[in-house]
């Protein structure tokens, strides 16, 4: 867990220093900086409670205000990654021996949608699979007292949370209540009741305090195509590819035991979305099912040494092994794009940053923006009022031409920028007094 945790950490900030962390990062920050005042951020237009019920990042203000580093929260979720596999452990140590137990452990820490999710830029679907790892610990463990610690920091996350607790309590306690499991049905019942409680609330009462003007935004990803977006038999074969990247580094064991059934939510979440980038390795949606196929994962091997004990640690080893050459040669991290040397150029946007006043109004692309995302005036792209412009004449992407270059086209038409300063073609301009 140390190891994981460190080199999580390390190879963050090797992104976050080359200029490859996204938006994304910028948009934490710069919401969670704002913890005390409604987690305002310039790419949400507003507050962050408008988009998600994530109550959990305001635990981390105090921390980031703190370091003063958008670095912190690289860490915090190399952090939340890591936690994962003690409560795996412990899962799979009610049903085999040690070695067994810690061998499910380390391939949590190295099973690759994991390591998506925990490298990717920061999001609080980054806390769930510990949360929901040492959720289904309690309650396996009928320690229902922590269990409803854990259930209350799993609905912190995110809304979709709820929804997916708001069904699964419903039948664990279904499921106790026929097994004449008193204690068992009433923790699932309450589970249940708090789930729908915290998703109706979101709506009627944080979204309309938090200033939500229209509707809410994931609706998008089911009601309406992205352009670009596959159809028909080509989106039929992404979906059976995903599912292939869910089961396959784990040799399809999840698949043996009926608990692969509590996945069931949080993979009908992302696989019926109509873009394509929530059935994507690598990215943050992976959070919600992650720790429900682990722990299958746990159950089928616990089932296999049961029968034959040396079976089992021949599977969990080639586990292992598919894991790490996945991690090797085809990771959904895509650590040759986001990995790399600091250059001279990284340094001389180091320079250029360093210019700006603290708290000027300044727009940059996404990946600047995260350097400056703790400047609560800072923003992606080039629209609105700006004081500060910064320009990377090597930078492209489609959404720099697609988006950024009109906009910044537009911004220097419309207004008088002076050069304040040039650095290997990294250019700072400033409004004309």
């Amino acid at each position: 867990m140390a190891v994981s945790f460190v080199a999580l950490t390390l190879l963050g900030i090797d992104r976050y220093v080359i200029y490859r962390s996204g938006a994304d990062l910028g948009l934490f920050v710069q919401a969670i900086a704002d913890g005390a005042h409604g987690m305002r951020n310039h790419i949400e237009g507003g507050s962050h409670y408008i988009y998600h019920f994530s109550p959990i990042l305001s635990l981390v203000t105090p921390l980031l205000l703190l370091a003063r580093s958008p670095i912190t929260l690289i860490v915090i979720q190399a952090l939340a990654g890591a936690l994962t596999a003690p409560a795996i452990f412990l899962l799979a140590r009610r049903r085999m021996d040690e070695r067994l137990a810690s061998m499910a452990a380390v391939i949590a820490l190295i099973y690759p949608p994991l390591v998506g999710v925990t490298f990717a830029d920061f999001h609080e679907n980054g806390f769930a699979p510990a949360a929901i790892a040492w959720l289904l610990w309690a309650v396996d463990a009928r320690r229902f007292g922590w269990g409803a610690v854990f259930a209350a920091l799993a609905l912190a996350i995110k809304e979709d949370e709820a929804l997916a607790l708001m069904m699964l309590g419903a039948g664990y306690a279904i499921w106790s209540a026929y097994r004449k499991d008193r204690a068992g049905a009433i923790f699932g019942a309450v589970v249940s009741v708090m789930s729908a409680a915290v998703f109706a609330a979101f709506f009627t009462i944080v979204r309309p305090l938090a200033g939500a003007l229209h509707a809410w935004q994931p609706l998008g990803f089911y009601v309406a195509n992205h352009s670009g977006e596959a159809q028909g038999l080509a989106a039929l074969y992404f979906r059976f590819s995903f599912l292939i990247e869910v089961f396959g580094p784990l040799l399809f064991l999840p698949l043996r035991s009926v608990w692969v059934l509590l996945a069931v939510p949080g993979l009908v979440e992302v696989l019926t979305s109509r873009w394509s980038i929530t059935y994507t390795m690598g990215q943050h949606y992976a959070g919600v099912w992650i720790a429900y196929v682990l722990a299958a994962f746990v159950c089928a091997l616990a089932s296999i040494a049961q029968k034959d004990r040396a079976r089992a640690e021949l599977l969990a080893k080639l586990s292992m092994l598919v894991c790490a050459l996945i991690l090797v040669v085809a990771s959904p991290t895509h650590w040759g794009h986001f990995l790399g040397l600091q250059t001279g150029h990284d340094r001389a946007l180091d320079r250029i940053l360093a210019r700006i006043p603290t708290d000027a109004s300044v727009g940059a692309v996404d990946e600047v923006y995260a350097h400056m995302s703790l400047d609560p005036n800072a923003r992606a792209g080039f629209a609105g009022s700006l004081e500060y412009l910064v320009v990377d004449a090597r930078y492209d992407s489609d959404i720099w031409r697609k988006i950024y270059q009109p906009q910044l086209n537009a911004r220097l038409r419309a207004a008088a920028y002076e050069v304040v300063a040039s650095d290997d073609g990294v250019t700072l301009y400033r409004l004309r007094e």
